[in-house]
């Protein structure tokens, strides 16, 4: 036929002789594919539909039929007569990539369930049967797993008749753990997320009993109840803290306890070491470490590059710690150490997180570290005045040198080049998230004046003094230089202020020198439609965020703490003739403004079953 389109070549036209093209690709090329798909849907699934992939496979061979295949989503047909007809989208389950591939054709199936990788992330999340985790365990074989198990329940947890007798969550958790146990020499990711206390007791004799771990990496256990409602009241007994894996763990390098007691000394867990992140929270005083206990976890973690602290740390009393520096025990009698009063350096640190500490507590610490790798920093605190440990951290103090030993050998290596003056911690920053930090404004102007290298900011506006959004404004006066706070800045997220007074803010920075390149507003946030759309055409990105978005319950350690209030300050429209930037302290420069903010907050990620990342939003 003239001016036929051949279609011989096109790959979406069936060949006319009944032969499937695919089928000639050789079985090493499709394990390829299938793992390729696989890993592209783990990276980018959230976690509503990543926990699906347990109750998806029960070992069946039944084929997909076409409606299977429609993408996941079934549009409703025409109306029975009577009823209205619907335009809305009916969703439906959406088949995991791997148990998708597996019920395309007999040679599929084989070729997926032989790949092992397909099968090695498994996730329990409410009414997962246990025959369907089994067969994901049987595919895998001894290849490393991931596993996370999600118990938790929000408003149960707030049930106290559930609390006292959560009986089916207890059996659920029994039954997971008596599964998974047996293959605890190939754990490679264990995440444990549970409401109750007895539950997470019932978890911790389960890994007391489990035997080594020998390729376990990554530990994440959380206790809802007592991290969503810390302060509950402490047993009159406290438990006996456990001796997990059989004290053998020895590729462990991420830990995450939230409201988890365990043995923190060097025979029941000398698997804390080697860390490259460690993550505290919720931790009534006596289920803290010891001094010593934590001097020697980050003694000997070297690599360590994120370390968060909330509601947890060394124990106190602070009169009972060293007079300076960071041992890891305590004085030998006849015995001298040069080093033993010098900061411990923490050479590969880069994150840092503390929330819900007091500043004499974090007086206490911090000059006891030497952290000259710090380049981001997230701060959530309120329950104190932080006047004098924002100051600290602006001062040449909270950089201090190494010990003697370690910068002799550094200043060798160097060639004995002289060492670089110190000036301070935030100097050396490029990103910060101030969640509450309630602090005088001559504290707050100290700080900005030395984040010269700051280049991210996320302020929830809500939970701070007025000063730390006004500061950034350029300021003018008669006779006296422009004062132009952050110049590096570029990335902006903050809650807490309208869009009228960002965009002025944005304006005046610009018309400096000084352009945002990217801003991130809060939902919840007064914005025009008009200053939206100055947003977009003067950035480079603009967003609109939902509260939950910063603090949703994360993979890195749960919950951060609560914290209720508001905030009276804002920019104000007009000039401010109590702006003084003469760092003297006025009543208007005080700490007040709520510690407020509501919502709980997480720094440090590691998606499940991933590299480590840090993320600061």
């Amino acid at each position: 036929m003239a001016g036929a389109i051949d279609l011989s070549s096109n790959p979406f036209v069936p060949p006319e002789d009944g032969r499937c093209l695919i089928n000639k690709l050789p079985s090493e090329l499709l394990v390829l594919i299938f793992t390729h798909g696989w890993a592209e849907e783990r990276e980018g699934n959230d976690d509503e539909e990543e926990f699906e992939d347990v109750a998806s496979d029960d070992g069946s061979e039944r084929s997909l039929t076409v409606g299977d295949l429609q993408g996941g989503v079934r549009f409703s047909q025409s109306p029975p007569p009577g009823q209205a007809e619907r335009t809305t989208e009916e969703k439906v389950p959406r088949l995991p990539f791997n148990v998708l591939v597996s019920h395309i054709c007999r040679r599929w199936r084989a070729v997926a369930i032989d790949n092992t990788r397909l099968w090695s992330y498994i996730q329990f999340k409410g009414p997962s049967l246990y025959h369907q985790a089994k067969t994901y365990l049987e595919r895998a074989k001894t290849t490393p797993l991931s596993i996370s198990i999600d118990r938790t329940n929000h408003s149960l947890a707030e049930d106290r008749a559930a609390i006292q007798g959560n009986v089916r969550d207890l059996a659920w958790i029994r039954n997971i753990m008596g599964l998974i146990t047996p293959h605890v020499a190939h754990w490679r990711v264990l995440q444990v997320m549970v409401s109750f206390h007895r539950e997470m007791r019932c978890v911790l004799e389960a890994l007391a009993s489990a035997g080594p771990a020998p390729l376990l990496e990554d530990l994440l256990l959380y206790d809802h109840r007592v991290s969503e409602h810390y302060l509950i009241p402490p047993p009159d007994r406290p438990e006996q803290p456990l001796r997990l894996f059989g004290a053998e763990a020895p590729r462990l390098t991420h830990v995450k306890l939230s409201g988890v007691y365990i043995r923190w000394d060097q025979e029941g867990s000398p698997f804390l070491a080697g860390l490259q992140d460690l993550q505290l929270a919720f931790h009534e005083p006596y289920a803290r470490p010891s001094f010593y206990d934590f001097a020697r976890i980050l003694r000997s973690s070297p690599d360590l590059k994120a370390l968060s602290l909330c509601v947890s740390g060394p124990a106190e009393p602070l009169s009972g710690w060293p007079a300076s520096g960071m041992p890891d025990a305590p004085p030998v009698e006849g015995e001298v150490d040069l080093d033993a009063g010098a900061p411990l350096v923490l050479p590969k640190l880069t994150a840092l997180h503390l929330a819900g500490l007091e500043q004499s507590y974090l007086l206490g610490l911090l000059p006891r570290l030497s952290l000259p790798a710090l380049t981001c920093m997230n701060l959530d605190l309120a329950e104190d005045e932080y006047t004098d440990f924002l100051r600290y951290l602006a001062s040449p103090r909270s950089l201090p040198s190494p010990p003697a030993s370690q910068l002799a050998g550094s200043a060798s290596a160097a060639g004995a080049a002289p060492a670089t003056k110190a000036r301070s911690l935030l100097s050396n920053l490029t990103s910060l998230t101030i969640e509450g930090v309630p602090a005088r404004k001559a504290a707050v102007l100290d700080a900005y004046r030395q984040l010269g290298s700051l280049t991210e900011l996320v302020l929830k506006a809500a939970s701070l003094n007025a000063w730390w959004i006004k500061l950034l404004l350029p300021r003018t006066g008669a006779g006296e230089p422009l004062l132009l706070l952050l110049p590096r800045l570029k990335d902006l997220s903050v809650s807490g202020v309208d869009g009228a007074r960002l965009r002025r803010l944005l304006e005046a920075r610009a018309a400096h020198g000084a352009p945002l390149r990217t801003l991130a507003v809060c939902k919840d946030d007064y914005v025009k439609e008009e200053d939206e759309r100055w947003f977009v055409e003067h950035l480079d990105r603009f967003e609109l965020f939902e509260e939950d978005d910063e603090t949703g319950r994360g993979g890195i350690i749960g919950e951060m703490m609560r914290f209720g209030g508001g905030w009276g300050g804002g920019l104000d429209d007009g000039d401010d003739d109590d702006d003084d930037d003469d760092g003297e302290d006025g009543d208007d420069g005080g700490p007040g403004g709520g510690h407020g903010g509501g919502g709980r907050s997480f720094v440090f990620s590691r998606s499940f079953g991933s590299d480590w990342t840090v993320t600061i939003r």
